[in-house]
């Protein structure tokens, strides 16, 4: 009963956003617009943006290197694994989700379950607080940008700084969270030890969680660039195409957004890119662009789909 008022919950904040967009939209505009749209470049991004799951991969790869198997580490094995994962986000949306389908089938057979299945939210951090620093560091010196959306850069950038190093320094943490140690069950307090200190261990483990950031960097930076190719596509021959700094600004805080609970995101990402973008290329064109994004998660999902059908579930570590 529960997952069925959270899959409802999920559909209506969905449609009730797209509801929203479509509202603003003339679609006999954006038809033309998609029909305008130059193939070879927005062809050519959409490869890119399908491709960069390879580098999604080894992101995920680096963080897990010298915790698991050597069997298991393979990196195409994860690279399925996140194909599988973008598949469960964005259409199967069950009570699992994606993050959990992965550590169901990395930890399978596995001694350090917690450490290694940690890994997949140690992944999701590095990407949030690669592409909000990116977003803070584009705001921050370009001009014309509204002040409120500087400060909820920095706001963001500032929570993600203080988890980063509430979790990567163990002398930072004992002293916050020694007021609130005496009023929490014992077996509490040694479940968020546990949790703790999954974390600490890739956060402080310097090399090769730097060694992720640099891979991170260079995955957003070419994510976001494909999202002004693909706007640079449905603008050719119409005029101006709207600075690549906004690109770097806007599009983090548009993938921030689709934490709100929904169906992938969907709804929620078509408006945030109307709602940002529509000011610098016009509705049709802003709604445009999010429909080519979303062809990309389309084929991630169908490729994903297919090696689902093949996937084998590991069987347990023989003693």
């Amino acid at each position: 009963m529960k997952k069925n008022l959270q899959l409802l919950i999920k559909i209506l904040i969905s449609f009730t956003f797209l509801f929203l967009v479509f509202r603003k939209i003339d679609t006999s505009m954006l038809l033309e617009t998609l029909r305008g749209c130059y193939l070879p470049i927005a062809l050519f991004a959409l490869t890119i943006l399908v491709l960069l799951s390879f580098l999604l991969a080894l992101r995920w790869f680096v963080l897990l290197k010298n915790h698991i198997r050597s069997d298991k580490l393979g990196y195409m094995n994860l690279w399925k694994l996140t194909m599988v994962g973008i598949l469960f986000n964005n259409f199967l949306p069950t009570g699992s989700g994606g993050d959990i389908a992965k550590v169901f089938y990395l930890v399978k057979g596995e001694e350090k379950k917690l450490l290694i299945g940690s890994s997949v939210l140690i992944d999701r951090f590095i990407g949030a607080i690669t592409v909000i620093t990116m977003g803070v560091c584009a705001g921050l010196f370009t001009p014309h940008i509204p002040l409120q959306t500087k400060y909820l850069l920095i706001i963001l950038m500032a929570c993600l700084l203080f988890i980063l190093l509430f979790f990567s320094k163990k002398r930072f943490a004992s002293v916050l969270s020694a007021p609130f140690k005496n009023l929490l069950p014992k077996r509490l307090r040694m479940n968020l030890k546990n949790i703790y200190d999954a974390f600490n261990k890739y956060l402080s483990s310097g090399r090769r969680f730097l060694q992720a950031m640099v891979v991170s960097f260079i995955l957003q930076s070419i994510s976001i660039f494909t999202n002004y190719l693909m706007g640079l596509a449905l603008l050719w021959g119409q005029g101006t195409v709207p600075g690549i700094s906004l690109f770097y600004i806007y599009v983090p805080l548009i993938w921030t957004s689709t934490l709100i609970p929904s169906l992938g995101g969907l709804g929620i990402r078509e408006f945030t890119y109307v709602y940002f973008f529509a000011g610098h290329m016009g509705e049709e064109n802003a709604f445009a662009l999010s429909i080519l994004f979303l062809l990309s998660v389309i084929v991630q999902s169908i490729i994903g789909a297919v090696i689902l059908l093949f996937l084998r579930v590991p069987s347990e570590k023989r003693q």
